[in-house]
């Protein structure tokens, strides 16, 4: 099956296929994140929680007790970003928090009765419809989309170690 932009291209020439294909690329790129933006909005408005409180809730509906850090981890945010985050969602009657027995050390966090209604009622967010909806493409298809975005990512110049917790993206700058 030719898609309307594979004969678009066809037609016209070398110049005009990349610049076509790379806008194109671009706005469905920009596409997703508004996307993201107002599935997020509408989670909001009708949960009263964040995309990524709803993520977390989620998250802890399948697999509670999770630590804190592991709930960071889940975000691909540190544990300093998470922490009040998972205060708020405490605050709200979302989550309730508790020492570990073995390691004191340790906040283990679980869903409240609350928090699961939330979920159950709620619309998923785009990050967790890919994570439902992926694993259930042909694994063609998952590998040319991830070869795609390492492409993507790389064109841009990400550079994954300067997002990691503990990098120096997250420290604070010292002056010799």
């Amino acid at each position: 099956m030719i898609s309307s932009l594979m004969v678009l291209c066809l037609q016209g020439g070398p110049m005009d296929t990349a610049r076509d294909l790379a806008g194109s690329i671009v706005h469905r790129y920009l596409t997703l994140m508004r996307y993201r933006r107002y599935r997020s909005h509408l989670i909001r408005k009708t949960t009263n929680v964040s995309g990524r409180q709803l993520a977390v809730l989620r998250h802890l509906v399948q697999s509670a007790p999770l630590t804190v850090r592991e709930i960071s981890r889940f975000l691909y945010v540190r544990d300093a970003t998470a922490s009040p985050l998972l205060e708020r969602m405490e605050q709200a009657g979302y989550v309730t928090k508790r020492r570990c027995v073995e390691d004191s050390r340790e906040v283990l966090v679980e869903p409240t009765e609350l928090g699961r209604q939330v979920v159950s009622q709620a619309p998923m967010g785009i990050i967790e419809l890919m994570r439902v909806r992926l694993p259930d493409l042909p694994v063609g298809e998952l590998v040319a989309m991830d070869e795609a975005l390492k492409k993507l990512s790389a064109l841009v110049g990400v550079d994954e170690s300067l997002l990691n917790r503990g990098s120096h993206y997250h420290r604070r700058r010292q002056h010799p």
